[in-house]
């Protein structure tokens, strides 16, 4: 059963929160909404349909912008932690994919000179997959086209 989506004017509708206050919580708080848990943007259009999580996090959203005053200082905790958490989280992914490469290919090494049972049935599969590819492309056109058995 797919999920129900909404736009962004059906979103409001729903939470009761303004189109422009949706759009604008969209631009200025990357970090506040996740992308194909909380909304999903359609591949021609681009439009951004609101999923049910997406509303409940709206209406997290409006609370944590209505707060009262005595909660203010974990609103200002959070608009303080908001920067440093984006760019730690920016950082780490760049470090992430700078070593995982070198840590790939270490991996495998480590796999060919000493592999485990299950690394060995991986490999050869591997193995036996590419002569597979190989063979089949090798073969002439016209033995391809020619049906099994006959």
């Amino acid at each position: 059963m797919a999920q129900k989506l909404f736009t962004t004017a059906e979103a409001a509708k729903q939470t009761g929160i303004p189109e422009g206050t949706i759009r604008s919580w969209m631009s200025r708080r990357p970090g506040a909404f996740t992308i194909d848990v909380d909304v999903v943007i359609e591949k021609e259009s681009g439009r951004k349909m609101w999923t049910e999580t997406g509303l409940q996090a709206l209406l997290r959203e409006r609370g944590i912008t209505e707060e009262s005053p005595e909660d203010s200082s974990a609103t200002t905790l959070e608009a303080m932690l908001e920067p440093l958490l984006e760019e730690t989280s920016k950082q780490l992914a760049h470090k992430f994919f700078e070593q995982l490469p070198l840590r790939t290919l270490r991996r495998i090494q480590m796999m060919m000179a000493n592999p485990s049972e299950e690394e060995q049935q991986i490999v050869q599969q591997a193995v036996d997959a590419a002569i597979n590819q190989g063979s089949i492309a090798l073969q002439p056109q016209y033995m391809r086209l020619q049906p099994d058995g006959d």
